[in-house]
């Protein structure tokens, strides 16, 4: 399968129109189904359980045109307003990289070992983490001599962080909580094995916040 560095500019959020194309995914993993608009079929990250999935159909979007303007010439640095030392941009690099996932298997030869995992792999089974195939590590590693390549692109406004963000901003927070529940529970044990509740409601916006949520949910 061939690995597309994935956009994280799209082309509407740019301030000059550019050719866009509607990217359908589909993910072997959990079955989750999503469509983005990108400048190019590139692939995309699933917002249920984070995989690179590659897009199963890319088509040009109506009325876009491969044709672009031609540049404007930027002013000088030196006669530039306050209003050109102040432009917004989105930063980015790509860098190459592979995917290397590992599972225990159990099999009578190295061939028949392969032929499990492969069939996990299509059944989209692999990552299911089982006593009879248990997921040993799921790694990315840059390739050796890999190529860096930067772009800067121009835009109206920032855009809002994506899911790959949030996810990251989700499992840091739950770390969070477990650090303050074992502390807390700490602190109780030292108190007598009273736990100060104003130790665990500390804890509720950061938990909150590891499952996404904005506000609390009480069920009656």
């Amino acid at each position: 399968m061939t690995l597309i560095a994935q956009s994280s500019v799209s082309a509407t959020m740019t301030e000059t129109g550019t050719v866009r194309y509607l990217n359908q995914y589909r993910c072997p993993y959990c079955q989750t189904e999503w469509e983005d608009v990108w400048d190019c079929g590139c692939n995309d990250r699933c917002p249920d359980c984070n995989k690179e999935i590659e897009p199963y159909e890319s088509a040009l979007i109506d009325g876009e045109s491969v044709e672009t303007e031609s540049p404007v010439e930027e002013p000088p640095l030196a006669n530039a307003t306050p209003e050109d030392m102040n432009r917004r941009f989105v930063v980015s690099y790509e860098i190459d990289y592979v995917h290397r996932v590992s599972v225990g298997i159990t099999a009578d030869s190295p061939e028949a070992a392969q032929q499990i995992a492969e069939q996990a792999f299509n059944d989209a089974s692999i990552w299911d983490d089982t006593a009879a195939m248990p997921l040993l590590s799921d790694e990315y590693h840059e390739v050796e001599g890999e190529s860096l390549v930067w772009e800067s692109v121009a835009v109206a406004q920032l855009p809002e962080p994506d899911y790959s963000v949030r996810q990251l901003k989700q499992e840091q927070a739950a770390m969070r909580v477990c650090r303050g529940l074992i502390e807390a529970y700490q602190q109780g044990e030292t108190n007598g094995g009273s736990i100060d509740w104003e130790d665990l409601d500390q804890l509720i916006p950061v938990a909150m916040q590891a499952l996404g949520k904005t506000a609390l949910e009480i069920k009656s």
